[in-house]
């Protein structure tokens, strides 16, 4: 499997203490699908998914908890991948092993984007919402 490079890295810190750590344990576990052994894979794929349903749920929470306005879609798309995984998972243990690679190559495209888009509305507007102040890098930028 490929996918070895890819890893945390400051472009995905969203300088929301709670979810950039999540994100953290979230990118080791989806850059970890694309190393080591065939025969381990599922192991690791059900590493990932116990972490995203965790992960998901706390996200969702927040939003749920703070009124976020576009908690629908953004729980949508956790919901969305969370069905994949546990799809490439049936999949893969039915003999389509290729499907492992695949989802080890194209989830970190998808957590980009998501942490680009979605998860940095959030982030901004947990900051605003806890009243914490941003920090220098985000100066200038309005909460969502």
């Amino acid at each position: 499997m490929e996918n070895t490079e890819w890893g945390w890295s400051d472009r995905l810190k969203l300088s929301y203490g709670p979810m950039d750590e999540t994100h953290v344990e979230f990118v080791t576990l989806c850059a970890a699908l694309g190393k080591g052994s065939p025969d381990t894979f599922i192991e690791r794929l059900d590493a990932l998914i116990a972490h995203s349903v965790e992960h998901f749920e706390q996200e969702n929470r927040w939003m749920e908890e703070t009124n976020f306005p576009p908690v629908g879609c953004h729980k949508q798309e956790h919901d969305s991948v969370l069905e994949i995984m546990r799809e490439v998972r049936s999949r893969y243990l039915a003999g389509e092993t290729d499907l492992g690679q695949k989802l080890a190559e194209e989830l970190p495209h998808w957590f980009e984007h998501h942490v680009d888009t979605m998860d940095n509305m959030l982030a901004r507007f947990m900051i605003a919402w806890n009243k914490e102040p941003a920090p220098a890098s985000a100066a200038g930028q309005t909460p969502a």
